[in-house]
């Protein structure tokens, strides 16, 4: 569960730049397969909303 004290956009960067294990922990898939998520939503040109970053 979400144990930081950060939220949205930083938790996410936490996330990705923390340790690879941490990632999986918190949303169930490895760095790479979210590499990989957040590129399809790019080529489906699937856009951030005005608080929302793909991202998070």
């Amino acid at each position: 569960y979400h144990t930081s004290a950060l939220t949205g956009q930083m938790w996410m960067e936490e996330l990705i730049n923390g340790h690879p294990d941490r990632i999986h922990c918190e949303l169930g898939v490895r760095l790479h397969v979210f590499n990989i998520l957040l590129d399809e939503l790019r080529v489906m040109n699937v856009q951030k909303t005005r608080d929302v970053s793909l991202e998070e």
